[in-house]
């Protein structure tokens, strides 16, 4: 009889140590334009990596050959965010063109969770993110401090659907064009099998001055395992100022 009821325990015991090992399902912040009101979890490394190519018009291409987000959990509630990437530009005007390349200026912020998801209530974040002026190539630097403030919302439909979204203001920090610019996102996020995912997304930049840029994408992603997902995105723009088409690549690890 106690060596069942030890068997037994010990059952109890091994359970309980695997439903502590799983792991939430790992939530990025790509490939939409809508950033998540979820944090990586503390102490955890996510780094979140894609190519992107945008056909601005019939004379300007812009490549973004890698674009990396890496986010560490410094507290329960909050993250810390490093923004990396490596820059193209194809110009074709009056029969020739030129191409430039070279980094973005880096982009450092964090994520603050300020609830979590309740019944009638969606869960929240705000985020903030700061370019440093001076780190870039000459062509892409910043000769001040640009900045980016949002706050972030998702709210579950059904064990299959949510809804997410953005509003925020931005300053570039660039030389001739540090004014306030407004942004706002909303995107509809399926599950379409366990691995399997799909979102559709509207978005855009209304500027204190000039003409608003309104955009369009969809795309899926798919989770090779928990700690892995590939992703593939394509929009239009909606607006004259807007992009004709634009298409990206990306892959998001999770560690540990």
């Amino acid at each position: 009889m106690m060596k069942k009821i030890s068997l037994l325990a010990v059952a109890v015991l091994l359970s309980g140590w695997l439903t502590a090992q799983e792991k939430a399902a790992m939530v990025t912040d790509r490939p939409d334009q809508t950033e998540s009101a979820s944090i990586v979890s503390l102490k955890g490394f996510q780094i979140e990596s894609g190519f992107s190519f945008e056909r601005y018009n019939s004379e300007i291409n812009n490549t973004t050959y890698n674009s990396t987000l890496v986010r560490y959990g410094l507290l329960e509630k909050i993250e810390l965010r490093l923004g990396l990437a490596y820059l193209g530009k194809n110009v074709s005007l009056d029969g020739g063109s030129f191409d430039e390349s070279g980094f973005a200026p880096i982009v450092v912020g964090a994520k603050f969770q300020l609830q979590e998801e309740s019944e009638g209530l969606p869960k929240l974040a705000i985020m903030t993110t700061f370019t440093l002026p001076k780190t870039g190539a000459s062509i892409y630097e910043n000769k001040y401090l640009g900045a980016d403030f949002r706050i972030n919302g998702e709210y579950s439909l059904n064990e299959a659907m949510s809804l997410g979204g953005n509003l925020g203001v931005a300053w570039s920090g660039a030389e001739g064009g540090n004014t306030a610019v407004g942004i706002y996102t909303a995107v509809i996020g399926m599950s379409l099998s366990e691995k399997l995912g799909a979102f559709a997304e509207l978005y855009g930049f209304l500027p204190k001055e000039g003409k608003n840029d309104h955009r369009w994408d969809a795309g899926m992603t798919y989770s090779v395992n928990e700690d892995l997902q590939l992703d593939f995105a394509t929009g239009i723009g909606l607006s004259k100022v807007s992009p004709d088409f634009f298409i990206s690549l990306g892959l998001s690890i999770r560690m540990p």
